[in-house]
């Protein structure tokens, strides 16, 4: 059965919105519980082989598990609710290699641009969690950012979220919806002050937006992901050469 998506004959209907907007919520809430679930199981596993409880590698685990209690709950989600169809995925093509490239640097500049634009009145983020571990978790994560943290959050987000908002609100206001929503979980992520929290907050929703608009531009959920997976890595390459200075 094909299934029409955005509101139908360019309406919004309350009743659509109520229900594709609930939806995204269950599915991020669903996430959170997931992501409780699972990551002590690795942090266990990690400590089970021998590493500290403050060592790189348990780090390492820690944020792994993180990544695939999202991309467990979102598929789950999907198959529960019957609604596999909202993620488009297809072969990438050197076009979307070439979008990949730029994307990537238009989300760096971009992010550097907004942080310099907060600074200059004053504000800054809160400091992400992840961004207090040893030198060797950086390393680690550059490839690893790829194959679990992108995956994760942009088939939860990207995938999940913004295509049951679609249904209702059209491209737009699901990309707008996501990028909300993903910022808001960003909140928790950050240790600071509520205002640097709230920076945070802003960062990474208007981040959301660019990677929400190259999947609906492209049509499919490997293009947010090898860019999203490509941000982080030169986010945590920075931190890596900062911690070992070098």
């Amino acid at each position: 059965m094909t299934v029409e998506l955005g509101p139908p004959e360019g309406t919004i209907e309350p009743r659509a919105v109520a229900i594709r907007g609930g939806q995204a919520l269950l599915a991020v809430f669903a996430a959170v519980v997931a992501v409780g679930a699972v990551v002590p199981a690795f942090e266990w596993v990690a400590l089970a082989l021998g590493f500290g409880a403050d060592s790189a590698a348990t780090a390492v685990f820690t944020t792994v598990g993180n990544a695939a209690g999202f991309t467990a709950a979102a598929l789950l989600f999907l198959l529960y609710a019957g609604d596999l169809d909202v993620l488009r995925v297809r072969r990438p093509t050197v076009r979307d290699a070439a979008l990949v490239v730029g994307g990537t640097v238009g989300l760096v500049v971009a992010g550097y641009g907004i942080l310099l634009a907060f600074s200059a009145v004053g504000l800054s983020p809160s400091t992400n969690e992840a961004l207090t571990n040893p030198p060797a978790y950086f390393l680690a994560m550059i490839p690893l950012s790829f194959l679990t943290v992108a995956v994760g959050e942009e088939l939860l987000f990207r995938g999940v979220v913004q295509g049951e908002l679609r249904r209702a609100l059209g491209p737009a206001g699901a990309v707008a919806g996501a990028s909300l929503l993903f910022g808001l979980l960003h909140y928790v992520a950050g240790t600071g002050t509520p205002a640097e929290k709230l920076v945070y907050v802003a960062v990474a929703a208007t981040l959301g937006i660019g990677l929400g608009a190259l999947y609906e531009y492209t049509d499919t959920l490997v293009v947010p992901i090898l860019v999203h997976g490509a941000y982080n890595a030169v986010q945590y390459a920075v931190q890596y050469l900062e911690t070992a200075g070098i």
